[in-house]
Order: structure tokens, then C-alpha cells, then sequence
């Protein structure tokens, strides 16, 4: 290779580079698991309940499959679990919000499955009502962004969205207070996902698009010099 070709090709080079650099990178979202492991005892009416425990089961013993709204619940949740999004499986106009929050549901994305929450004292009797529990969160980083608590109510036959008292992310728990037991699940919306709500003038596709005719630029400069030089 003659010393003009070699020059195109480290001009080439040097523009592929700082294409390549200014590709911003995109993290894939947590992966669902399971709901981890309760900790602590469970609260009631604001009181720990001496000897209590909770923990999550695959089962929905509380779902009436006589009864219709069960029945969509089941279905629904089947569905969730096996990947569908909230927008495909529920009516996100029918999900219930917490008092004075305002968010987009379709935003949001499962971190855990939906599974039964069950909590009983130290003789076995199931703590169903004004309830608080705290539970491990295995997949729970700061990438989650906001997270919030999906709810099925057995009582009320209704989908909710519940605020967590409060979200560890360093410990990976989450805490939240229910008004009765049931399916639980808990929903997150990515960082990602939520700065691209305000994008800035100068936005990635622009950048690229920026990227790439610099780096034809200069490979054709390259190329013009090389020319008049021969």
C-alpha cells in the first residue's frame, strides 16, 4: 500500500473511532424474576405483629375462578407472566393510581412476577388487611428508575397501583402497605425510558446522523488530497 492510501485508511480509521464514541450505548432493562423472600415481621394497623411471617406463592387460593372478575385476573396475570406488557393485558383506564400520583402505565414494565402475597401471625391466621410488608427485590437496581407496586385487590376485584413506603436499593426491598392481600407484583419504569420523555435539541439520532456525514467528510477530504497529490 502506497503512502496516500495509507493516509485514507487512517483517515478512515480515525473517523470510524470517533463515530463509534459518540454511539450512545443502550442497557437492556432488569431482567423478571421472582419475588424474593419477605424480611422482618409484618405490620398491621401501623403495629408489628409479634411472630409473623409472609412469602409468595404461585398459587391464587384467593381468586374465585366462579367468579368473573377472577377469572379476567387469572387470565390477565397468566399473561403478565408470561411477558406480556401492561398495555396488552390490562385496561390501564381501569387501573387504579395512588392518590395524587399521575403516571403513564405503558411506561412501565414487570420486574417481578405477579404472585400471591400471603401473611399469617404466629399461629397460622392470615393477616388479609391494612397490612405492611417488606420483601427482597433480587433484580432491584437504581436502573429500575421508578418504581411502584401492581396489585391485585380480591376484595374489590380491582387492579392498583400502589406507592412504596419506601424502596432500598442498596438493600434491594421494597416496602408497601396494602390495604388487603392478594397478587402482587412490582412494575418499574427505566431511567432510559424516563429521560427520553424531554429530549434535548441536539438528540441521539441527530448526533449520528452528524457522525456519519463528519466521517464521510473526512474520508473524502482524504480522498481529494490523495488525487491532487498524484
Amino acid at each position: 500500500m502506497n503512502k496516500g492510501l495509507k493516509k485514507i485508511a487512517l483517515v478512515a480509521a480515525a473517523a470510524a473511532m470517533v463515530f463509534v464514541s459518540i454511539t450512545p450505548a443502550f442497557a437492556a432493562g432488569p431482567s423478571i424474576s421472582a419475588n424474593g423472600t419477605p424480611v422482618g415481621e409484618v405490620l398491621v394497623n401501623g403495629k408489628v405483629v409479634e411472630g409473623s411471617t409472609a412469602h409468595f406463592e404461585d398459587e391464587f387460593k384467593a381468586l374465585d375462578t366462579n367468579k368473573e372478575e377472577d377469572k379476567k385476573a387469572i387470565t390477565a396475570i397468566e399473561k403478565l407472566n408470561d411477558g406480556a406488557s401492561l398495555k396488552e393485558t390490562l385496561v390501564l383506564e381501569e387501573v387504579k393510581l395512588p392518590k395524587g400520583v399521575k403516571l403513564n402505565l405503558e411506561d412501565y414494565s414487570l420486574l417481578t412476577r405477579v404472585q400471591d402475597l400471603i401473611a399469617t401471625d404466629k399461629d397460622g391466621n392470615a393477616l388479609e388487611e391494612d397490612v405492611i410488608v417488606t420483601w427482597e427485590v433480587v433484580n432491584l437496581t437504581k436502573e429500575a428508575g421508578d418504581v411502584y407496586v401492581l396489585h391485585y385487590s380480591t376484595k374489590r376485584s380491582t387492579w392498583e397501583i400502589i406507592k412504596p413506603e419506601s424502596v432500598d436499593y442498596k438493600g434491594k426491598t421494597v416496602t408497601a402497605h396494602f390495604e388487603d392481600l392478594s397478587p402482587v407484583a412490582v412494575i418499574y419504569k427505566s431511567s432510559e425510558s424516563k429521560a427520553t420523555e424531554k429530549p434535548n435539541t441536539g438528540s441521539s439520532t441527530n448526533t449520528l446522523l452528524y457522525a456519519g456525514l463528519g466521517a464521510i467528510a473526512l474520508i473524502g477530504i482524504g480522498v481529494f488530497v490523495f488525487k491532487k497529490k498524484n
